[in-house]
């Protein structure tokens, strides 16, 4: 069985990232981590197949942690994805032998499963000289934690979220909870709705994002710029029993 790492610090594309790569037709053993977790990786970790990392935005970050995994993992081949092209480093001075590839965060399932294959297949998957000239705008935003007040950090209300991805307010909703491991009956419960209610919003809204489940959605959804973040209702929509299913009368 083929041996693969998941380096992502954002904690929901991770999630998102893992459950895509849980699909592929191959045989994989999928370990995921975040970046603090590489200083405590253990021999389960060393020599993967393949590595893939999500470059952090910091670029002096970016590079110490890739030289750490490197060092401590050890793997055969690794595969970037990153927010920001050009690369802040280039190609070619990117430390260590065993990169293969780049892809943007933003590639698409099926770029990032053909580069995958490529890459086992002994190729390499870098953007081309001329894909390196056009900067582009990182899509994925680290959401709030509990706790924080996300209006301080920018945060997507809902009604934006269901208008960026072209789902409704409700199924808009019903992604955030997906997006945080909730399984479906709790949705249901969460938002005061019945389960076959929140089924039908959740393939109605895979149908609309062009997915197939609900990692692919989270993923998308990233893609696209949504942020996914827990939102403390507000006085209409906590009357209306939004996000909490608190019953109404």
């Amino acid at each position: 069985m083929a041996k693969m790492v998941l380096i992502e610090a954002h904690p929901l594309l991770r999630l998102g990232l893992w459950q895509i790569l849980s699909k592929l037709d191959d045989v994989w053993e999928i370990e995921g981590m975040g970046l603090a977790d590489i200083s405590k990786a253990d021999g389960a970790h060393a020599g993967a197949d393949l590595l893939i990392y999500g470059l952090p935005v910091d670029t002096d970050e970016a590079w110490t942690a890739l030289g750490e995994i490197q060092r401590v993992l050890s793997p055969k081949r690794i595969l970037l994805l990153t927010d920001v092209m050009p690369l802040p480093m280039p190609v070619q001075g990117l430390p260590g032998a065993s990169v293969y590839g780049c892809l943007m965060k933003t590639a698409s399932v099926e770029i990032l499963e053909a580069a995958i294959r490529l890459v086992m297949a002994g190729g390499q998957c870098f953007p081309s000289e001329q894909a390196l000239q056009a900067p582009a705008t990182p899509s994925c935003a680290l959401p709030a934690r509990d706790g924080e007040d996300a209006s301080s950090k920018g945060a997507m209300p809902i009604s934006a979220g269901a208008q960026l991805l072209q789902i409704t307010p409700r199924q808009y909703e019903v992604l955030v909870l997906l997006a945080r491991g909730y399984p479906i009956k709790t949705v249901s419960r969460m938002l005061n709705i019945s389960v076959a209610t929140a089924k039908t919003h959740a393939c109605t809204l895979y149908q609309r994002l062009h997915v197939k489940n609900k990692g692919e959605a989270v993923y998308a959804a990233l893609q696209r710029g949504a942020t996914l973040e827990w939102h403390e209702p507000s006085n209409r929509d906590a009357d209306a029993g939004h996000m909490y299913g608190r019953k109404v009368g």
